[in-house]
């Protein structure tokens, strides 16, 4: 899969309000320069391209080690969000041994706002079945160890994997790809079609036409003899040409934000809602009618939302909220369980939690801890990979920060609580959206972000669980996919 569809992902959950961004040059892991001589002889660059406006580049550079090889791969975007734009830079590297596997690999992204910048680095260590993972953000690091029952692939090396071992049309292969970005790992079936030419700066490359399925979506990319990506197309707009290296990130001909037709990567993202025109704030239940909506979304019933027949009707919480109903010992365990990104056992988090909960009940705490993150945290889009310890640091972010905080503080006062990925509507819109759920005798929504406890009925749940499961909502995209407000109360 391709840095664009990673970005997709990024841009497209939770950016809500919009201010001004400015781009921060940040320190290299990795130095792919465009001067093309010695070892920098492999070094490759592909232009990418959103709905036909180039947006930046992705440089590439594969090394031959005397046991197989290290793969390196630096992004630098500027997209168009809200009318505005904005920078970000991704960095990464693989080195793999003996037939190809994976020894060790490391990514990094960078973005920056007025207010504060954001970083957060992803070391891995391949030690026999285990995987040593090492996340560091500006004021945190965590490691932690993981099993793995297969080998596993990176986004950057996939496709260098498997052409070591040559290419057959009509073969199917499977891989375990991990995420460095989410920190998760699924299948990917990537599909062997034609021989076909690409054309790009005046020449000609045969490639291998492929088709790669990976979390519910499906990429063609162009790929030649030597895992080299000449060309690649999502189903999210997204395209990655070869070019010559040394194209800058606004090359000639490229659209600016400033251009009225320079496409908006989050308008772009939004579904159109009809029948409701007024404030969502104030509403006690929903009907919505779910036309052309991918299935596999099991999260659309259960809780406060009924789902039937493409019929979803949502609930809003009433008071009093707690009830008393027994969490299963593993679903406590999980929604109370600290992560890379979820640091609930920090000594900060526990004293920030302490502060603002201590003696209250259970239903107190919880609002207390909403209500805080309210209005502690700038409402901002950061396109950053959300560290709770970070967000507490920084006090700025959109509704990944806010969700990610929310269920930190939450679960350092003792109170389980899970991370959501849906819809919200705003605006005439319903926009990607992420909230949370917190424990009280049963599941009450409460969005942080928009300053709810509960959250509004027009809130709609798709998905719930970490970073990792905001996959899915790409499928939405390409799908044609609307909502018609039939009711409200």
């Amino acid at each position: 899969m391709s840095i664009a569809v990673v970005v997709a992902w990024m841009v497209l959950v939770g950016v809500h309000i919009s201010r001004s961004y400015a781009g921060r040059e940040a320190t290299e892991l990795i130095d792919l320069t465009t001067s093309i001589t010695g070892a920098d002889a492999e070094l490759t660059q592909r232009g990418v391209y959103y709905r036909g406006a180039r947006i930046g580049f992705i440089r590439e550079r594969l090394t031959p080690l005397d046991e197989g090889y290290r793969a390196e791969q630096k992004g630098d975007l500027t997209l168009t969000v809200l009318g505005r734009e904005r920078r970000m830079q991704m960095e990464g590297s693989a080195v793999t041994g003996e037939n190809g596997r994976l020894r060790e690999f490391q990514f990094r992204l960078s973005t920056s706002s007025r207010q504060s910048p954001f970083e957060t680095t992803v070391l891995g260590t391949v030690e026999g079945d285990e995987l040593v993972l090492t996340i560091r953000s500006p004021n945190s690091e965590r490691t932690e160890r993981r099993h793995l029952d297969e080998p596993i692939v990176l986004p950057l090396n996939l496709y260098y994997s498997l052409a070591a071992h040559g290419w057959t049309t009509g073969e199917s292969y499977r891989v375990r790809l991990f995420d460095p970005m989410t920190l998760s790992d699924g299948e990917a079936i990537i599909e062997v079609k034609d021989n076909e030419v690409v054309r790009w700066g005046g020449r000609e490359e045969e490639a291998y036409r492929l088709k790669t399925t990976f979390a519910g979506l499906t990429t063609t990319a162009w790929v030649s003899e030597t895992g080299e990506v000449l060309q690649e197309k999502t189903p999210l707009g997204w395209t990655l040409r070869k070019e010559a290296p040394g194209s800058s990130l606004q090359a000639e001909g490229a659209t600016r934000a400033s251009d009225v037709t320079a496409p908006d990567v989050m308008l772009d993202s939004t579904l159109p809602a009809t029948g409701f025109a007024g404030d969502a704030s104030q509403l006690s239940s929903a009907k919505l009618k779910l036309e052309n909506f991918p299935d596999g979304f099991e999260a659309l019933d259960g809780g406060r939302q009924a789902y039937a027949s493409g019929v979803v009707e949502v609930t809003r919480e009433q008071p009093p909220y707690a009830g008393h109903n027994q969490l299963p010992a593993h679903e406590r365990a999980d929604a109370l369980a600290s992560d890379g990104f979820i640091q609930a056992d920090d000594p900060r988090i526990l004293a920030q939690a302490r502060e603002l909960t201590e003696r209250l009940s259970s239903v107190e705490q919880a609002k207390v801890l909403s209500d805080w993150v309210y209005v502690s945290l700038t409402k901002s889009p950061t396109l950053s990979l959300p560290s709770a310890t970070e967000v507490l640091e920084q006090r700025i972010g959109d509704c990944n920060e806010h969700a990610v905080l929310y269920t930190a503080l939450a679960r350092a006062a003792g109170l389980p609580t899970r991370l959501i990925t849906g819809l919200a509507y705003t605006g005439g819109r319903f926009y990607y959206h992420a909230w949370n759920e917190v424990w009280l005798g049963r599941w009450v929504a409460v969005d942080p972000t928009f300053g709810q406890f509960p959250a509004d009925p027009l809130h709609l749940r798709l998905l719930t669980g970490g970073l990792e499961t905001q996959y899915e909502v790409l499928r939405l995209l390409g799908s044609r996919a609307t909502i018609e407000v039939l009711d409200t109360r």
